[in-house]
């Protein structure tokens, strides 16, 4: 630890202040008494004149001195004889080797020197120059200075003594605090690193205890809403949960495994009470939309105040538990059939026997266990024979063959190989559950299945849909070319269904060339249930209507589809598959090779979305489409730039709302066709204001989907663009939403570099709406953040919304980058974020809706010659 010595540097300090002090209080003192004496003689030798030395005339000129060599002499440069010439009487100390007075020669004497003038009507007519012999007084005041220089060192030495001693006195308190702190010091750094190797151990065996561990860590808030939920070891080398399933959901939201034995209310209650509770099973839908059962134990956690805060726990995967024991009771039934069974160890020792077995020798299983086979020996067998079935045995792990044994009561009996007998029950299990043509579950299987489906739906509060599939001129093929070529095609549609659908999804054939597929686990909506259905059928049609080769045929087929949702056991099986086939009849009645759903308000939706589909395929053809222009306004009112946005003149419904077409347009790929018009058409509006000096200034905002970055060749279309269309392309914005930096950030950085290095600017879009982290801001090659207009809505009224717009244009400020808010649509929002918060530019409904190209240029034009008539000075 450093020690601070104060004693030598103040020390030192204070001697030389003291040094400085005692030499200029000496001279001070001399100086003083040297004036007195110089004002004194000068008093004398103006009363004394007869004491003359020499007089000059006003020229300068010496006319009388007691020197005869000395006259004629110019003195019209002296100081004292000027200041004589214009009335003043001047003197100074000089000091003489030798010095000629009237009466005497004089040597080594201290005069003062006066010059004193001679007037006569009120004028200077000549100067005198008196020498007065101050000797006597120069030595007294030497004398008395002496004196004083040694009452000055000695108050000096005295003060300096006194203060050396209270810096010592301070050096040593200083001294002893720097030794109690130091050994603070070292105590507390000892503590600390005692404390950070125990915390490091408790680490160490934390990790590694985790590392072997088969479960997972889970965590929640005191609402009871999951915020941590780690990945067990199995799950890492397996992923087979989203952790996103967990996060943000309420931990009672999650179904219980057997509802119906009250644990599950027992939990609750737990809950409610906010108590420890062990070994609860929940269950949920993994990744792959399988259902996997967790086991949860959790303890509350309180903060130093006693309050409640959540929960943390462990927790378990026991789905393959629950596999193993169901199958454990599957084999435990099937050990106690008709058919006698033992099983024993490596050392044919027996170690357990079913009911059958007693029924069959007579011996009980305390008679049995622990014995030998040999026990059961008829004695109508050698050696050689159960040698030969122990090699099997061991070799191969099975034996087959017949065997006699013998009862407890001495009766022989056979027993004979059943592996045929098993090959038929299989037989007829398969002839009885599946179709022999394809493989595929039959009606009875379809039945079971549906059941089993419906009854999940229900327990997880998610639906199901039951599609009904239908070949299209399937007799056709079967008149035609023979029912061989018929069975080959149901054979390959029955391989493309299994190839279509996800994995516990179940396809099923029943019979000619009728099919059915149930899907399960759609979602909890059904806007969310009819899309991915709508989805998986249609990639079904497209496979199903691919070329089929038939031996030496190619054939083409289609299918006609319906399909029916449901949401648990409120319909009969019978009800759906009903309701399923008169789907399937109104996709046959529209023309084939397409899929209607039995709900006829989904129905409608779909239509209509299908027509707007294809009506927005022929607006991007025939040029419907069309850019309005919402203007950014400064800090100051002036415009900035604008905002482009696509409108959508329809010849029959009129101007159709973005809301509407953009949404189906990212879901069908058209926006990138629709993108890329937007792209050309605003950089050829820029190309055009480039060349009108009051619209030069403008810049323009364009947006860009997730779908267009996402090009492999997306930078070399933009470039395209620019070449064909040469606009200013440092007047030329690309907005970007968050959504797109989720999948790839590394490639979106790299393409914005790529476009930046042609001078295009990058804004954020709706920023602090999407899921990403801060992080991304300093890395992305943003200029210009902008405010989503959820925040600016409620920034009048909620102070969280004005919190968050503060906190997003201070940061963006410390990052250089500039922040547009959005939806600005009254005053008070312009005040709180213009004047109060700095933003630097606003957009909204308060200075214009977006309007189109000719409207935009004269509201343009309007604002600027408002700007200049209040600029402009009065004239006076």
């Amino acid at each position: 630890m450093h020690r601070y010595n104060l004693t030598r540097p103040f020390a030192i300090l204070a001697f030389v202040f003291m040094a400085i002090a005692a030499v200029a209080l000496v001279a001070l003192v001399r100086q003083q008494q040297i004036n007195q004496m110089e004002r004194t003689t000068q008093e004398r030798n103006v009363s004394l004149t007869r004491v003359i030395r020499k007089i000059y005339n006003t020229q300068g000129v010496t006319i009388f001195s007691t020197e005869p060599s000395q006259l004629g002499e110019d003195k019209s440069s002296n100081p004292g004889f000027v200041s004589a010439l214009h009335g003043q009487v001047a003197s100074e100390l000089v000091f003489r080797n030798q010095f000629s007075a009237f009466d005497r020669m004089m040597e080594n004497v201290d005069l003062v020197s006066s010059y004193i003038p001679v007037t006569h009507a009120d004028r200077v007519s000549a100067v005198i120059e008196v020498y007065q012999d101050v000797t006597l007084l120069v030595k007294h005041i030497h004398d008395t200075l002496w004196q004083v220089w040694s009452i000055v060192l000695t108050v000096m030495v005295l003060l300096y003594l006194l203060l050396m001693l209270v810096v010592a006195r301070s050096q040593k308190l200083l001294r002893e605090n720097e030794l109690l702190l130091e050994m603070s010091n070292n105590a507390l750094d000892q503590r600390v690193r005692e404390r950070t190797q125990a915390l490091q151990q408790s680490e160490n065996r934390f990790r590694c205890l985790s590392e072997m561990s088969s479960g997972f860590c889970w965590e929640t808030d005191s609402d009871h809403r999951f915020t941590l939920r780690t990945l067990s070891k199995m799950e890492t080398e397996h992923p087979l949960h989203q952790l996103e399933v967990f996060i943000g959901k309420l931990l009672r939201d999650m179904p219980c495994g057997s509802p119906g034995d009250g644990a599950w209310e027992k939990f609750l209650a737990a809950l409610e009470a906010q108590s420890q509770f062990r070994d609860v099973e929940i269950s949920h839908l993994d990744a792959q939309g399988r259902i996997r059962h967790l086991s949860l134990s959790g303890d509350p956690q309180l903060n130093t105040e006693g309050m409640f805060t959540g929960y943390l726990g462990v927790g378990s995967d026991i789905t393959e538990r629950k596999q193993v024991e169901a199958d454990l009771r599957i084999a435990a039934t099937a050990f106690e059939s008709q058919e006698a069974m033992m099983v024993t160890d490596a050392k044919a020792v027996i170690l357990r026997i079913n009911q059958a077995f007693t029924q069959i020798t007579g011996y009980s299983a305390e008679e049995v266990i622990g014995q030998t086979p040999h026990m059961l020996a008829s004695g109508r067998h050698d050696a050689n024979f159960y040698r030969n079935m122990w090699n099997s045995i061991n070799r191969h792990g099975v034996w087959t063959g017949e065997i006699w044994d013998r009862r407890k009561n001495g009766e022989v009996y056979t027993h004979y190989d059943i592996t045929e007998q098993k090959k038929s029950e299989e037989k007829i299990h398969e002839l009885a559950f599946f179709d022999p043509l394809t493989n595929l579950p039959n009606r009875t299987l379809l039945h079971d299945r549906l059941k089993q489906a419906m009854a999940g739906c229900h327990r997880h509060g998610v639906l199901g849909a039951l599609v009904f599939i239908d070949l299209d001129h399937f007799k056709t093929l079967n008149d035609t070319y023979g029912h061989d070529k018929g069975d080959l095609l149901l054979q390959q549609i029955a391989q493309r269904l299994i190839s279509n659908v996800r994995e516990g999804d179940t396809v099923a054939r029943l019979g000619g060339d009728e099919f059915v597929v149930i899907l399960k686990n759609l979602g909890e909506t059904d806007d969310q249930a009819a899309l991915l259905t709508k989805q998986i059928c249609e990639n079904i049609l497209t496979d199903l209507s691919q070329t089929y080769h038939l031996d030496n045929l190619n054939y083409h087929s289609s299918a006609s589809m319906g399909a029916t949702l449901f949401d648990g056991l409120a319909t009969s099986i019978d009800e759906l598959l009903k309701q399923a086939d008169l789907a399937m009849y109104k996709s046959k009645d529209a023309g084939r090779n397409t899929l209607h759903f039995f709900d006829p308000a989904m129905q409608r939706g779909l239509l209509e979305r299908n027509a707007l589909e294809s009506d927005l395929r022929q607006a991007l053809e025939q040029g419907q489409l069309e850019l309005h222009y919402q203007p950014q306004m400064s800090i100051s009112g002036g415009i900035f730039g604008a905002e482009a946005l696509v409108r959508w003149h329809h010849p029959q419904r009129g101007m159709i709302p973005p809301m509407e077409f953009i949404g189906l347009a990212e879901e069908t790929g058209l926006i990138l066709p629709l993108g890329h018009w937007v792209l050309e058409t605003a950089c050829q509006q820029l190309a055009r204001w480039a060349t009108q000096p009051e619209l030069a200034h403008l810049t323009l905002a364009v947006n860009v989907s997730a779908k267009q970055m996402q090009q492999s060749n997306f930078v070399e279309q933009v470039l395209g663009v620019l070449a064909s269309t040469r606009p200013n392309t440092q007047h030329l914005k690309l907005e970007l939403t968050e959504s797109l930096l989720m999948d790839n950030l590394e490639d979106v950085i790299c393409k914005m570099k790529a476009l930046k290095l042609h001078g295009i600017s990058f804004s954020l879009d709706d920023f602090g709406t999407g899921y990403s982290s801060l992080s991304y801001l300093s890395h992305l090659p943003l200029d210009q953040l902008k405010i989503d207009r959820s925040f600016v809505m409620h920034i009048e009224t909620q102070d969280r919304a004005m919190a968050i717009c503060a906190a997003i244009i201070s940061m963006a400020h410390s990052l250089k980058l500039r922040v547009v808010a959005e939806g600005v649509e009254t005053e008070a929002q312009r005040y709180i974020l213009n004047t109060v918060h700095h933003c630097d530019y606003l957009q909204g409904y308060l200075f214009s809706q977006p309007l189109p190209i000719a409207e935009f240029e004269t509201f343009v034009a309007q604002n600027l010659f408002a700007s200049k008539t209040t600029t402009r000075p009065k004239n006076t």
